[in-house]
This record gives structure tokens, C-alpha cells and sequence, in this order.
């Protein structure tokens, strides 16, 4: 291991000792009005090659907001859905999900569980790392796999309404940047149409000049202010002095993932 790596995996670790702690790391999911939808949390702890991610997070759409997200490909993660005719309905989900990350910030293996439906989806990259094969139990039945091609090796996996995963990206962006500030994400599929089981590219724009602060359990706090941009829309993310995840405002979801106790100063 070279002199900078170490310094890495030491600086990554130090984040994650302050940053993850299991009790910390609570937040509250509002859509664009500002209605809460859910809620998440998550830990992340130190293994002897990396860390291991575990987080909770569940969350109740509307119709309306179903319907905004349509996706042409099938659910194959599951959840309680309204409506008929093939139209769609309330959305209540509640997931579970657990994976490894490399010490500098690189999916290992892992997998997400929907609680309603007992389907477990595990996610395992192969030795060259350009196949992410995705197989999927149910209840104790195996109901398949199938194979996503990736381009990079070097990704995180990103399901949607769950903060650990833009913290352990934000985390990786501090600790081990990529020179062109460009991260791949896997986005698997869930109870939201939205997500397919993608791959994409994101740019993480550097600490934005423009000051931001705000409250934690009543106390002032500055902020960092970085932006992250998909192909389609962007979000903010705010944390604080050591990189703990504040707040994210997620363009592209029409979601807010907000640390509890926690305010924004707008």
C-alpha cells in the first residue's frame, strides 16, 4: 500500500468514525411540498478490507407522485400498490439493505431486502468488473438472476430514499477523489417505477463558494455545499466540517433526505 493510500483509507476511516455512528445518522424523507414520506437511517463500520454499509429506510407515495416517476421497465423489488387497471396507486415500501465498500469507496458485494414481500436482491460484481450480476430470492425461492453490464468498476450502488449512500459518495469525493470528479452509480430497481436496476455517471462539483448554514439540534452549524449533477437535474447536498451528511435536496426524485434535528437556514 503506498504512503497516499494510507492516508486515504486513515482519512476515510476517521470520517466514518464521526460520520456513522449507528445512533447519529437519522433522517426524515419530505417530498418538493415538504410533506414528510418517510424515514432512513443507516451505519457504517470499519471491516478489514473496507466498510460495511447498513441501512433502514421506508416511504409512502402518492399517487400523484407514482405517477410522476413512471418507468416502462417492471418492479422487480415489489411493494403494496393501489389502484387497477394498470394505473398506479398509493406505494408504501419498507427496505432493508446491506453491502461492503472497498476502503477507498468501490462497491464489493451486497444486497437490499423488501420487508413487505420478503424479496432479498443481492448484487455481486464479477472478478473483472464489468458484469454486476443481480439475483433475487423470495420468501426462500429463487426467482432468478440476470446481469447488468457496468461501466466502471469503480462504483456504489444507490437505491432511492436512502441517505447512506450519497454519504458513503460524498465520503469517497473527500477521501479518494477521481480526478475528473465523475462517480458511477447503480440504481436498482424498487418499489418506486422509477428506478430499473441502472447504471449512471455523476459529477460531484467541489465545495460551492456560496456560504450555507444552518441548525443541529438547536445549535448553529456551517455548512459545505456541494453540487451533484445527474444527466438529468441535480442535487445539493449539505454537510458539515467532517463530511457528515446534512441534508440533500434531490432534483431528480422531488425529495429531500434531512438529517434529524437538523435545520437548513434558507
Amino acid at each position: 500500500m503506498t504512503l497516499r493510500s494510507f492516508a486515504l483509507s486513515l482519512a476515510f476511516a476517521s470520517i466514518a468514525t464521526a460520520a456513522f455512528a449507528a445512533d447519529a445518522n437519522s433522517f426524515i424523507l419530505v417530498n418538493s411540498t415538504g410533506k414528510t414520506i418517510g424515514k432512513a437511517s443507516y451505519s457504517i463500520d470499519k471491516t478489514k478490507d473496507g466498510f460495511r454499509v447498513r441501512s433502514k429506510f421506508q416511504y409512502r407515495l402518492s399517487a400523484a407522485e407514482m405517477q410522476a416517476s413512471t418507468d416502462t421497465d417492471a418492479d422487480t423489488g415489489g411493494g403494496r400498490r393501489g389502484g387497477g387497471g394498470g394505473s398506479l396507486g398509493p406505494t408504501d415500501a419498507q427496505y432493508t439493505a446491506e453491502y461492503k465498500v472497498s476502503a477507498s469507496g468501490d462497491f464489493l458485494t451486497g444486497f437490499t431486502q423488501n420487508i413487505d414481500t420478503q424479496m432479498l436482491t443481492s448484487f455481486q460484481p464479477d472478478k473483472k468488473g464489468d458484469t454486476l450480476t443481480i439475483g433475487q430470492v423470495q420468501a426462500g425461492v429463487s426467482g432468478g438472476s440476470r446481469d447488468l453490464p457496468l461501466p466502471t468498476p469503480h462504483f456504489l450502488l444507490a437505491p432511492d430514499y436512502d441517505p447512506s449512500a450519497l454519504q458513503v459518495l460524498l465520503t469517497t469525493a473527500l477521501t479518494h477523489p477521481h480526478a475528473d470528479s465523475t462517480y458511477a452509480l447503480v440504481i436498482p430497481s424498487g418499489a418506486n417505477p422509477r428506478a430499473r436496476n441502472n447504471s449512471l455517471y455523476v459529477t460531484l462539483q467541489p465545495e460551492l463558494a456560496i456560504a450555507a448554514s444552518g441548525t443541529l439540534a438547536g445549535k448553529p452549524i456551517v455548512l459545505k455545499h456541494y453540487l451533484l449533477n445527474y444527466h438529468e437535474g441535480h442535487a445539493d447536498l449539505y454537510a458539515d466540517a467532517d463530511g457528515n451528511l446534512m441534508e440533500v435536496e434531490l432534483g431528480p426524485l422531488s425529495a429531500n433526505y434531512i438529517r434529524t434535528g437538523f435545520a437548513l437556514a434558507h
